[in-house]
């Protein structure tokens, strides 16, 4: 398995103020998702970590390790442009306090974006309320890249081709 090429756009992309969606499935195809918190790209660009609930995740949790493949839709609630990555080598561990750091930045920038929109910060912040027990980190190499901005370019694969 060749890692997907993260371009310097796919990365700064996937760390703005983007909405999250995490899916995995059972083995019998069963879909499992929930929300993302945060992504953090390591220096090498070799892995991505996103951050969940505990609670909310359970299901995904356990297909994820179950199965070894996650796909993960980055979404601009301003403009709906979007990519999704797939990936496989999947790791879990707690999130440690330089984690729930990040995490609350990101939070903090996600409700600022979605303030733009005519949403209220209160609803924001509640929207995106973390529990730091309850978060997990979920770390994964990515293998294929999709622009999925709605329109005729959506589901057309992005960076490095023979990956």
């Amino acid at each position: 398995m060749t890692p997907a090429l993260l371009s310097d756009s796919t990365v700064a992309f996937i760390q703005r103020e983007v909405a999250i969606d995490v899916a995995s499935c059972s083995s019998d195809l069963r879909p499992s998702a929930c929300r993302g918190f945060a992504c953090r790209v390591s220096p090498d660009r070799q892995r991505l970590t996103l951050f969940v609930r505990r609670g909310e995740a359970s299901q995904l949790l356990q297909d994820v390790l179950g199965r070894d493949i996650i796909a993960v839709v980055f979404c601009l609630p301003e403009t709906e442009a979007a990519i999704q990555i797939k990936g496989r080598q999947i790791s879990l561990s707690a999130a440690h306090a330089d984690d729930i750091a990040h995490i609350d930045r990101y939070r903090h920038a996600f409700v600022d974006g979605i303030m733009r929109l005519g949403y209220d910060r209160e609803f924001g912040l509640h929207h995106m309320a973390t529990e730091p027990g309850q978060m997990v980190a979920l770390s994964f190499t990515p293998e294929w890249i999709f622009e999925q901005t709605p329109g005729p370019m959506a589901g057309k694969r992005m960076g490095n081709p023979q990956a």
